[in-house]
């Protein structure tokens, strides 16, 4: 009696299959629809599916005919692939992954030995072992696959946080606040006081650059704890001025306003007396908060900007960034000539004061409000002698920031190649700079509006989620990613992945009411509604967000929507027939940065 053949896919950490102890070679996997069925058969329930589901999943855009279509190619690719008919087998109207052969499915046995260790409470370090990496990393962006993804990923945090693996878990969830509590106690119990105050300033990074979330207040008594234990190794001024910002960011995330200033005053005090840069930035950032909220942002920026002028050229970098998301909050929310104005004063201070980084600073501001005004050409001036200002100072986050907008100023005019330069450049910089996780996802909404195809749309995006960690990037400052992001997918048509990009656009945009962020969110919707063959749909919200721009004084976003309303129109008189996906009318749009942002 012959002998059973064995098969077995590896899922996790990379995708790779061995029939009968022979590695299926990479070039046999060079038609995706066939390696995309092996991998949704081996995940399913019993490794079958119906075939309407597998249609379903794999091309939901596609009309019945279509679906069926791609389905005999991917069948026909992975037979192929494995080595014969019996590979892939249908059944009625399922089919079935290698039903007579013993399949061995590396995510499968994971999942199994992770339930079995959570209900028996043993095995748990073993159990966790097994997990050989990130479910198809390189279909990380594959809708079909990311439920079975999540689950793995949940069930394996819980199996490390049953085993106590705390590092692990911050490994892979890195704001886990329970994690972070019980290491830090670890470090304490071992009478390791600076590596449970160093966990501790890791996790308050990640939350702070969230725009001032704080940790929660079991957190800080562990922190509290380790600050005051050890008399013989007290803790230093910068120990100490964290512990300030970490209780005035409490104070803040409870709108005691008046505590988290008077704390961000005390921290900024010590931080200047003892020459701590990052942590006189960081004070300064939590008052530039407070002021915003309660409408007096221009006249506290004005006090630390004069102060930052008497700092030199080594400190006043660290109080002048402090307030990035908020000069930018500012550029969305006040009138461009008022802003272009204040920048002029600061900027003639800063010229009589003879400070370079208060000259680069200003000038940037400057140059940013003529851009979004659409004064481009004045617009490229002030910028382009920011970005020499920052280079001779070697200010890596200001060049960035000028090198962005210098390119959204070469793609509004038409130069996509110096807008490719630009942005290239400035990606190298913010992946050196203290505002990577400001300046990342704005260079990234920058690239992906340049990519000229499909494929480099893809490209790009894929970078950019790699790149940038939601959970480690600055919510407002990545509203451009978001909305480029929905914008993208809905022309690739990855709909379902539009809309989550959307959700989340949304949600951030909602923070920020009246401000050109809301106009964007309408724009990135209407790509949606268009790519879902709603043109009249399209047109509205596209006139819509055209008036809200126009209200915000957005020239160029304005004519943007408005020319998008006229490809609607066109496009709604030749529609494709129903269940069709199809490109954008124009991928004109696209083919630039905008500075919506």
């Amino acid at each position: 009696m012959p002998m059973r053949p064995t098969c077995t896919v590896q899922l996790l950490g990379g995708f790779r299959v061995e029939v009968d102890g022979h590695l299926v070679p990479t070039l046999a996997w060079r038609h995706r629809r066939g390696a995309e069925l092996v991998q949704l058969l081996a995940l399913a329930p019993g490794h079958r599916l119906h075939r309407e589901e597998v249609i379903d999943r794999l091309w939901p855009g596609l009309s019945p005919g279509a679906g069926a279509s791609n389905l005999r190619k991917a069948t026909h690719y992975a037979r192929r692939a494995l080595g014969g008919k019996d590979a892939v087998v249908a059944d009625g109207e399922q089919l079935v992954l290698w039903p007579a052969a013993e399949l061995r499915v590396d995510a499968e046995l994971a999942e199994s030995s992770f339930r079995k260790a959570l209900a028996a409470g043993t095995g748990l370090e073993a159990s966790a072992d097994l997990f050989g990496g990130e479910l198809l990393p390189e279909g990380r962006y594959a809708d079909w696959a990311e439920s079975h993804r999540e689950r793995l990923r949940q069930l394996r945090l819980e199996v490390l946080r049953a085993a106590g693996a705390w590092t692990q878990v911050l490994e892979v969830e890195p704001s886990d606040e329970e994690a972070c509590r019980q290491l830090m106690r670890s470090h304490l119990e071992h009478s390791e006081r600076r590596a449970a105050i160093r966990v501790f300033q890791r996790l308050r990074e990640i939350l702070r650059v969230d725009l001032g979330v704080a940790p929660e207040p079991a957190t800080m008594a562990v922190f509290e704890e380790a600050i005051a234990g050890d008399s013989s190794q007290p803790p230093s001024a910068a120990e100490q001025a964290q512990a300030l910002l970490a209780r005035g960011l409490v104070s803040w995330s409870r709108r005691e306003l008046d505590a988290a200033e008077g704390l961000a005053e005390s921290a900024r005090e010590l931080a200047l007396q003892q020459q701590l840069g990052r942590e006189l930035g960081e004070a300064s950032s939590l008052l530039g908060m407070v002021a915003f909220a309660r409408g007096r942002w221009p006249d506290r920026f004005r006090q630390h900007f004069d102060e930052a002028l008497e700092l030199g050229a080594e400190r006043a970098p660290f109080v002048l960034e402090a307030h990035v998301c908020l000069v930018q909050a500012f550029l969305t929310t006040a009138d461009l000539e008022a802003v272009a104005a204040f920048a002029q004063r600061l900027l003639d201070h800063a010229i009589e004061a003879g400070s370079l980084p208060g000259e680069a600073a200003m000038s940037l501001l400057i140059g940013e409000s003529q851009l979004f005004a659409g004064q481009l050409e004045e617009a490229r001036e002030w910028l382009s002698r920011a970005a020499g200002l920052f280079e001779d100072l070697g200010g890596t986050s200001g060049r960035a920031f000028s090198l962005l907008r210098l390119a959204e100023v070469a793609g509004a005019q038409g130069r996509r190649s110096q807008a490719s330069r630009q942005l290239n450049s400035a990606l190298t910089l913010a992946h050196q700079s203290e505002l990577a996780s400001h300046l990342l996802p704005r260079i990234y909404a920058a690239l992906i509006e340049t990519a000229g195809s499909g494929e480099r749309r893809r490209q790009v995006l894929a970078d950019a989620e790699r790149a940038v960690r939601p959970r480690e990037s600055c919510g407002p400052c990545s509203i451009g990613l978001r909305v480029a992001a929905a914008v993208a997918c809905s022309r690739n048509g990855d709909l379902a992945r539009s809309r989550q990009w959307l959700a989340d656009a949304e949600r951030v945009a909602g923070m920020w009411q009246g401000t050109p962020w809301q106009a964007a969110v309408w724009e990135a919707r209407a790509e949606l509604r268009r790519a879902e063959g709603d043109e009249v749909q399209a047109g509205a919200l596209l006139k819509e967000a055209a008036e809200l721009f126009a209200e915000r004084g957005r020239p160029l976003d304005e004519a943007r929507c408005l020319a998008g309303i006229g490809q609607a129109v066109s496009v709604s008189e030749s529609r494709p027939g129903p269940g069709r996906l199809r490109a954008p009318a124009s991928e004109a749009s696209a083919a630039s940065p905008s500075p919506r942002r």
